[in-house]
């Protein structure tokens, strides 16, 4: 999925960046500069070292200006502008480390770490389209495994899989060992022959792709519903994605030989909306049900950039497709949620559903002690780097362990 590569990618590398050496990246200063510009030089090396990099950027800015045919000052500001980018992205600020990037490149314009930052900085920003074209000048600047792979991500996310299935090939050629680039290729290579001949219906804020004309009823149904869940489910939780999302109908056959999920799921979200649906649909209600729930997965996925555990998914999209909570919940053991999580992800189709059932019980629970408002708080404190021990006091104001005793009390577990 698009934001789990963007997220291994920017975890590496923003330790790669985090710890800070006694003396920055920042060239010896030649003898014959300016006595200005070696002292801005040198107070910027003193600046930097203790992360000031707003005021260390700006004393090199001007050392470079004070000797602009110095190739080595304006490395020395692509390097300071580098590190302030690095910091803003692992400090969740997409946008302020894309412009970060940027004036990085100004200075030094094929400087693979800054490319590498701007493409990872843009997918961030939920600007995916933005960050091909860094990051092919990247790859091509020298072998970079997880910057090919998330490159591979992008071609996938805006339907070009001959693109994502060369990266790919090309990176296992280099790296045959790397597994992850390994099972997206065989995915989408799947994809790939499922998908032969499908049609693909572009709207407002969809690409709807399924076999041609036998089919074209479903897709308008699948595709008037898509419009109806955007439109109530974004805006219960206040979320409008910047780019169209995808979303494939396959028969059974083919929906379960592209996912592998257990063949008791009706619908998947990984970055694409993938519905069981074929040439005929189900009822109305129906439809309208499994499409909100897997939009909703697509809304709390961007919300939370990724970071929501699988059980406040469940439990919010079946709360945002109008399910109800069983009166007669059975509860197994000690309610934590740990367990639920636990529970949600088991191939056991009982288990699964207890879990399900379970976990829509809790997010009802937090529902009624703050709303949907407060629930897009906790999804945003999530996407800005909280965990959620953290999260969950300074949105509902107790700890996880309070919150799970309370629950025990009430399921009687």
């Amino acid at each position: 999925m698009l934001c789990a590569a963007a997220l291994a990618l920017g975890w590496w590398e923003g330790r790669r960046h985090g710890v800070r050496d006694a003396r920055p990246a920042v060239a010896v200063v030649p003898v014959a500069v300016s006595d200005a510009a070696r002292a801005l030089t040198d107070e910027a090396i003193r600046l930097y070292a203790v992360g000031q990099y707003s005021r260390a950027c700006e004393r090199l800015s001007r050392a470079a200006a004070d000797d602009p045919s110095s190739a080595v000052r304006r490395e020395d500001v692509s390097s300071c502008f580098e590190a302030w980018g690095w910091q803003a992205l692992r400090e969740s600020r997409p946008d302020e480390a894309w412009l970060l990037f940027r004036q990085g490149l100004a200075e030094s314009p094929e400087a693979p770490a800054l490319l590498k930052g701007l493409g990872l900085a843009a997918v961030h920003a939920g600007r995916s389209a933005e960050a091909v074209a860094p990051l092919e000048r990247a790859v091509r600047a020298g072998h970079d495994g997880q910057a090919a792979l998330l490159l591979a991500h992008l071609y996938d996310h805006h339907d070009d899989p001959d693109r994502a299935i060369a990266h790919l090939r090309a990176l296992l050629a280099r790296e045959p060992g790397n597994d992850r680039a390994r099972r997206l290729l065989d995915k989408l290579e799947r994809e790939r022959r499922a998908e032969a001949g499908f049609e693909r219906e572009v709207t407002r804020r969809f690409v709807v792709k399924q076999r041609g004309v036998p089919d074209r009823a479903a897709r308008v149904a699948v595709t008037r519903a898509l419009e109806a869940a955007a439109d109530r489910v974004g805006g219960a939780l206040g979320y409008a994605p910047r780019e169209r999302l995808g979303v494939i109908l396959y028969d059974r056959s083919q929906f379960e030989d592209v996912t592998r999920v257990h063949g008791w799921a009706t619908g998947v979200f990984d970055g694409k909306i993938r519905l069981p649906v074929g040439a005929t649909p189900p009822p109305a209600a129906e439809l309208e049900r499994l499409v909100a729930h897997e939009y909703a997965h697509a809304a709390i996925h961007g919300l939370s950039r990724g970071r929501a555990p699988r059980w406040l998914h469940e439990g919010l999209a079946q709360a945002l497709e109008g399910a109800t909570v069983d009166p007669m919940l059975p509860v197994p053991g000690a309610l934590t949620l740990a367990g639920v999580e636990a529970l949600v992800t088991d191939a056991d189709p009982l288990r699964a559903r207890a879990g399900y059932d379970i976990a829509l019980w809790i997010v009802r629970d937090l529902l009624d002690r703050g709303g949907m408002p407060v629930m897009r708080e906790l999804l945003l404190r999530l996407g800005a780097g909280d965990t959620l021990a953290e999260a969950m006091p300074r949105v509902y104001g107790l700890r996880m362990a309070e919150l799970e005793s309370q629950w025990r009390r009430v399921l009687g577990g």
